[in-house]
């Protein structure tokens, strides 16, 4: 029994130390997507101010919804509400960084920091979601609606 209690306490040790992992790593990779938020916020406002306020109000629609959803995440790798929303908060300076960098490259290189932007945006896109998607048993009209709902999003 007292062989039972310590394997059970060790392994309560991995998986909270994993989920502590799983947590950081999830701020990290949250840090690097801001940092392409930010090239491609700063290389839209080079473009033009419409083109920089567009971006800017489908971002804020996107990052919203994201960072709330992050917050659960490290509150399920064990961090305090506080301190969760203070380290997600953390990864905005990315974004940040990333519109100076943007902005310091200059009007000449906006097309390429937007077009590389959108093909991380579509590589994550057709990686990350289209498999989840592909996978659900959806009926043909939910399929179609599917697939017009991402040609809409890489029209936009």
């Amino acid at each position: 029994e007292v062989k039972a209690e310590a394997a059970a306490a060790a392994e309560s040790v991995v998986q909270r130390r994993d989920q502590r992992v799983a947590g950081l790593l999830a701020l990290a990779a949250d840090a690097a997507h801001n940092l392409t938020d930010g090239l491609m916020l700063g290389a839209a406002f080079l473009t033009s101010w419409e083109v920089g306020v567009s971006a800017t109000l489908a971002c804020l629609a996107h990052e919203v919804p994201h960072e709330i959803g992050d917050v659960a995440v490290l509150m399920a790798a064990g961090f305090s509400k506080w301190r969760a929303i203070k380290a997600q908060l953390s990864t905005a300076l990315a974004a940040l960084a990333g519109t100076l960098i943007a902005l310091a490259t200059g009007e000449s290189e906006a097309e390429a920091l937007l077009l590389f932007t959108a093909g991380g945006f579509i590589y994550v896109a057709a990686v990350d979601i289209l498999p989840a998607v592909l996978a659900a048993k959806s009926t043909p009209a939910e399929t179609l609606l599917q697939a017009g709902a991402l040609a809409a999003g890489i029209w936009v």
